[in-house]
This record gives C-alpha cells, sequence and structure tokens, in this order.
C-alpha cells in the first residue's frame, strides 16, 4: 500500500497501458485508472497538462509518462536509479 496518490491515464487497446497497471499490480500499487477513451473528459484534462498520449502516470504532483517502470519506481521511493520526471501544478 503506498501513501501518494497515483492516478494513471489509460487508452483502450493499448499494450503499454495494459503492461503498466499489471506492473502496478504486481508492485501492490492502489491506483485510480482514467480511461481517456471511455471518458472525454479526461482527455482534456491531460491536454491542459501538455500531455497528448498514454500511459501518463501522475504520483502526486510528478508525472512520468510511458510506461517508464524504472521511473515510476523512484518516483514511488522504491528506487533510486532515476531521477528525471517532471512536476506539474494542478
Amino acid at each position: 500500500m503506498n501513501e501518494q496518490e497515483v492516478i494513471v491515464y489509460t487508452s483502450e487497446n493499448s499494450s503499454q497501458c495494459e503492461k503498466l497497471l499489471n506492473q502496478l499490480n504486481q508492485w501492490k500499487i492502489d491506483y485510480k485508472e482514467r480511461n481517456v477513451t471511455e471518458h472525454k473528459e479526461y482527455l482534456g484534462d491531460l491536454q491542459e497538462e501538455g500531455i497528448f498520449g498514454t500511459p501518463a502516470t501522475f504520483v502526486d504532483e510528478k508525472v512520468v509518462l510511458g510506461a517508464q517502470f524504472n521511473k515510476i519506481k523512484h518516483v514511488l521511493g522504491m528506487s533510486d536509479q532515476y531521477h528525471s520526471y517532471t512536476s506539474f501544478k494542478r
């Protein structure tokens, strides 16, 4: 269980989104999924942040684009391997 808020923006028929969600489940990370295919307002939320693709994983004020597992682990405090991410004010 994690203390940070994790929100994953996904789209249907995306193998990268599926891999990312599977990995988060394996790590036992609680997250909220926001599918931009089913809910167009979520796509608008991403576009307002200047993001035009999925998956996009928000961990509190940080975002990792794509299925970059090592970066996500670092942002979650699970690894020190990567330190580059983008901060967004929401």
